[in-house]
Parts: C-alpha cells; sequence; structure tokens
C-alpha cells in the first residue's frame, strides 16, 4: 500500500511505516524499573522496538504512518491478530488527512525567484492545490510558472517515456519479491524462480514475451 499513501499534509514528505510497543498491562509493574527502556509512563516511540527480557512486563507491537522530515503521525494500530489489518487501518487514517496549510504568496515568490523545470511541475501542482482565495493576486504569478513550465518540458521534451520504465520496475520488484537463497556448495545465491510462458507467445519479441510471463505472476505484497 505504499503506493497509495499520500504525501505528508503539512511538508509534503514522503510517508513511512513506524513500529514499537506498549504495554498491555495499564498497571505497571512497581518492581520493575521501566525507566532503562525509556517507558516510564510515556506513550510509544519510534523504532522501539528491541525485545524486552522475560522478566519484564508484557508488552503488545505496534504500528503506525508517519513522516520522517516533520513527525506528522497516525495514532498507533495493535499488530496482533492480523499485521497487515493494521496496516492497512493506519493507511487509510493517513489518507484521509486532507487539510494542508492555504498557499501563500511568498511560497509562489520563492518560486519565481529560481530557474524552475520539469522536475518543479508536482510542487507548482500542489501550491495549486493549496490556493483557495486571493487569486487577483496570484493568478498572474501561477501562469508565469506554467507559461515557464510548458517552456522547459518543450526544451527536454526528446526523452526516454516514463511509463515502460515504471513498468520495468514493477516487473523487477515483483520478481525481487520471488527471489529465495540458497546455499551450493557452502556459497550463498539468490535463486529467481521459474515463470511459465504459454507456447502461443512464442512468436512476441523476447522483452515482450518475458513481460507477459511476468505479468502473469501473482501481485506483490504492497506493504
Amino acid at each position: 500500500m505504499y503506493e497509495q499513501l499520500i504525501p505528508c499534509d503539512h511538508c509534503g514528505g514522503r510517508p513511512t511505516v513506524g513500529r514499537s510497543q506498549r504495554l498491555v498491562s495499564f498497571l505497571p509493574d512497581p518492581t520493575y524499573d521501566y525507566t532503562q527502556w525509556g517507558r516510564l509512563a510515556g506513550p510509544p516511540l519510534i523504532g522501539d522496538t528491541l525485545p524486552r527480557p522475560p522478566e519484564a512486563p508484557k508488552t503488545e507491537h505496534l504500528v503506525c504512518i508517519y513522516c520522517a522530515d516533520c513527525g506528522m503521525q497516525t495514532p498507533w494500530e495493535a499488530v496482533a491478530p492480523n499485521e497487515r489489518a493494521a496496516m492497512d487501518r493506519v493507511g487509510e487514517l493517513w489518507n484521509r488527512r486532507l487539510n494542508r496549510p492555504e498557499a501563500e504568496i511568498t511560497d509562489l515568490q520563492r518560486l519565481v525567484e529560481r530557474e524552475v523545470g520539469v522536475p518543479d511541475i508536482p510542487a507548482v501542482l500542489d501550491l495549486l492545490s493549496r490556493t483557495k482565495g486571493n487569486w487577483d493576486e496570484m493568478g498572474p504569478v501561477f501562469a508565469m510558472l506554467a507559461r515557464r513550465l510548458i517552456d522547459a518540458t518543450i526544451v527536454t521534451f526528446d526523452g526516454w517515456p516514463i511509463e515502460p520504465v515504471l513498468q520495468d520496475a514493477a516487473r523487477y520488484r515483483k520478481l525481487v519479491q520471488l527471489v529465495k537463497w540458497i546455499q551450493i556448495e557452502g556459497q550463498r545465491y539468490a535463486e529467481f524462480p521459474r515463470i511459465y510462458s504459454p507456447s502461443e507467445n512464442g512468436e512476441l519479441l523476447f522483452e515482450d514475451c518475458l513481460a507477459v510471463a511476468i505479468d502473469s505472476l501473482p501481485d506483490r505484497d504492497r506493504w
């Protein structure tokens, strides 16, 4: 589900999965020192996955979605009994946070002062989506940025199309998920799975035949 998570509402950073743990009992054992684990009645900490010793009170594993850039985070969800279901729930919570801050004229001015190009198109679209008023002042600036982006796109149009690259990358990631480690004469090797290719695909080009065979594999685990 990583591909379905929207960027951070606050800073536009990339969301990721956070893990932690917390006490199952709300009445901690007074004979046990929690301070050595950073568990002195505080909230769960991202990255707190160190196993507790056997004599420590029992904890439950947690999962959340957070932004590593600004710290925006969803509430914690217990992993048990289904980790995938818990991750799906926090993913849905993250995507419901659509209240991004309104764009200001200073944000546009910072873009105007530099040479904008094709990589800046997402930033301009993000500012456009967060503009709620003051179109008399910001509209001409957006028009100027749009013209500069169009000119930059025309200059750099002669390039490799992105769609085949993304499709091949998805096929590669699907294959990597199915790789197994094997030991041969004490050496470690990566073994790729055997992929069935129907005989009716024999007339296709080698690359197309390979792509059809990989696409027929089960979809990879999105988490």
